[in-house]
């Protein structure tokens, strides 16, 4: 009689993990036609009898709207510029004051026809950071150049720090909810329900609204190897994904940037990340502004 062979089954090995990467993007960007979207940019002029087109950020403190700014003007002037103070950490807010940056074009007394409004810090605390409120007065025209904002209390209407009656100069063409893609996991409830409310009070004015997610690299490895991996990450478009459906904030307003903070000198590639997006604010405030009324002016 034969003697059966003992057989132990075993599973499957596992299948390979899968690359970190897409082998394509899922946004094109085209990163050697800098000179190209620079110069469209340098090109801009409002088709509305405007001084400028106004962009104001909101977002967590230390999310990087100051160091968003800062990287604009660098991208604009071919040189680091720090003039938006901000903060190396993501504590408290930096910045409290409400303050209008504009871009110097050529000559001291030249500026580009578009500026940030940078504000404070929205936090989870109710007796911190920025209220609510205060920005939804912001987006309308309401809080004059240099008011410190106030965590206690939103700015009351009897303050000499309110206007009363804004220009469409005054108030914001678009709006831009800064995040850092390194802690876009870590964002509570509380704070979602805040930027929840300001999206709503710029939805009912038609405002249009985007959201940049930056220090990628921080939150990559894949991007702190190659800058170009920024729309092949299927990290990255995950968390697009986690932002678009927290916030209702479309897949094609969302945008991947790198801010300028430890270099001392401006990349090509960093530049045409941050000129892709640029492009895109102006693209839509510019709708914004051309959907106004005459007499709104």
């Amino acid at each position: 009689m034969k003697k059966l062979k003992n057989y132990f089954w075993a599973p499957p090995p596992p299948p390979p993990p899968s690359p970190p990467i897409f082998e394509e993007p899922t946004r094109n960007i085209p990163w050697k036609e800098r000179q190209r979207e620079l110069q469209l940019v340098r090109d801009y002029k409002p088709h509305k009898d405007v001084q400028h087109l106004r962009i104001l950020l909101y977002g967590p403190p230390g999310a990087g709207k100051s160091s968003f700014i800062n990287s604009v003007d660098s991208v604009l002037r071919g040189k680091i510029a720090i003039r938006a103070l901000a903060a190396a950490n993501s504590g408290d807010s930096f910045t409290i004051a409400h303050k209008t940056y504009k871009i110097q074009k050529g000559n001291p007394e030249t500026f580009y026809p578009f500026v940030f409004t940078d504000t404070m810090g929205l936090e989870r605390d109710h007796e911190g950071g920025i209220h609510v409120e205060d920005i939804k007065l912001a987006i309308s025209g309401h809080v004059k150049e240099g008011y410190r904002f106030n965590p206690k209390c939103p700015l009351p209407e009897t303050d000499a720090n309110y206007r009363s009656s804004s220009t469409l100069d005054d108030k914001a063409h678009i709006l831009a909810l800064v995040l850092r893609a390194d802690t876009v996991n870590m964002i509570d409830d509380e704070t979602v329900k805040k930027m929840k409310g300001v999206r709503a009070a710029a939805r009912n004015k038609g405002i249009p609204q985007i959201a940049i997610m930056n220090r990628i690299d921080e939150a990559c490895p894949e991007v702190k190897k190659d800058i170009k991996n920024a729309y092949k990450s299927k990290y990255l478009n995950e968390l697009m994904g986690k932002v678009s459906m927290n916030l209702g904030i479309p897949l094609n307003c969302i945008f991947l940037v790198k801010n300028y903070h430890t270099e001392i000198e401006t990349e090509n590639d960093v530049d045409s990340l941050i000129l892709s997006v640029l492009k895109k604010i102006i693209d839509y405030g510019e709708d914004y502004l051309n959907d106004q009324d005459d007499h709104d002016l």
